[in-house]
């Protein structure tokens, strides 16, 4: 599988995923990797713990926190399940992000193409996140009593704004000086049973762009100054992957050998109009966006403002 994502140049996004690339068919958890899984009524919680540079090198990614909120009714909107992801997000954050002084500002970021529905999913977050800190400045008396300042920006993408997003969020950072910013983005999944099921978060910040081959300068705490939270949902997953999968199914239902040399060059070559990349997403992704942008923002939002409601927080979304 390493020699399949690397011959597509695809990135893998999520730590779980990462972990089972890593394990194989060995199934030996990799040296320095910590692990912890809790099961309740319609989630699983994978936390994965990233504790050196050796144990980093060997997953492709940084040292830290991965709390990976896994749910197939994530894309249905069922208020039961909704709630119970709010409440596991909030519980991760809480538990993974540093002791921040209660009237610290707080900066979020919806990373992605609003043009694009499938990369809509940071703008989404933006849209339905509470944001506080003009009415502190303006209209305290307008706050419910807690609320710290929030503010929160989708700065849109290099090919449409002509701005890189580490220079927008710098200046930002600069000017505004936040305790911490929490950065929201869609994932490319390597599995099409992840899309609008799992919810990504981590202590490491994120590369934009890297789950389509497009790195941007990454945002993290050693190039912004403040620690940064990733969030992410998956909502794309590569053509290539698609392939691969369905041809190892087929070979494995029909007791055919599987032979990943001929594989790869079978979809290089069905790919090859495509210059070798095509991303897919499901028609339904409209919807998968709609309802994962809520909940994040809304677990966000409970994380910040502990004891106010979702129907007070829902008030101060712009």
């Amino acid at each position: 599988m390493n020699d399949f994502l690397n011959y597509f140049s695809l990135n893998v996004d999520l730590a779980v995923e990462a972990r089972d690339i890593v394990r194989g068919k060995s199934n030996i958890e990799v040296s320095g990797v910590e692990e912890e899984v809790e099961n309740l009524e319609n989630i699983d919680i994978t936390t994965i713990t990233i504790m050196n540079e050796e144990a980093a090198s060997v997953m492709g990614k940084p040292m830290g926190t991965y709390v990976t909120i896994e749910s197939p009714p994530l894309k249905i909107n069922n208020p039961y399940v909704k709630e119970e992801i709010i409440t596991a997000m909030s519980k991760s954050l809480t538990n993974m992000v540093p002791n921040i002084a209660p009237d610290s500002t707080i900066l979020l970021v919806g990373l992605g193409n609003w043009h694009a529905t499938p990369d809509a999913l940071g703008p989404k977050f933006i849209e339905y996140s509470p944001i506080t800190r003009h009415y502190h400045q303006y209209a305290p008396q307008a706050l419910v009593e807690g609320m710290r300042p929030s503010c929160g920006i989708a700065p849109g993408v290099l090919g449409v704004t002509g701005l890189e997003t580490f220079e927008v969020i710098k200046g930002i950072v600069e000017k505004v000086n936040p305790a911490m910013i929490v950065v929201v983005d869609a994932l490319a999944a390597q599995n099409v049973d992840r899309i609008g099921t799992t919810i990504q978060m981590s202590n490491t910040g994120i590369q934009p762009g890297a789950g389509i081959g497009n790195n941007r300068h990454a945002l993290n705490q050693e190039g912004l100054g403040v620690p940064v939270i990733a969030i992410g949902c998956p909502t794309i997953v590569n053509a290539a992957v698609i392939a691969n999968q369905a041809i190892k199914n087929f070979c494995l239902d029909s007791g055919a050998m599987y032979n990943e040399n001929q594989s790869t060059e079978a979809i290089k070559t069905t790919l090859s109009h495509f210059g070798g990349s095509l991303s897919v997403t499901p028609k339904e992704i409209d919807d998968i966006v709609e309802n994962t942008s809520r909940i994040m923002a809304m677990g966000v939002g409970h994380f910040l403002f502990p004891g106010i409601s979702t129907e007070q927080l829902e008030l101060y979304a712009i």
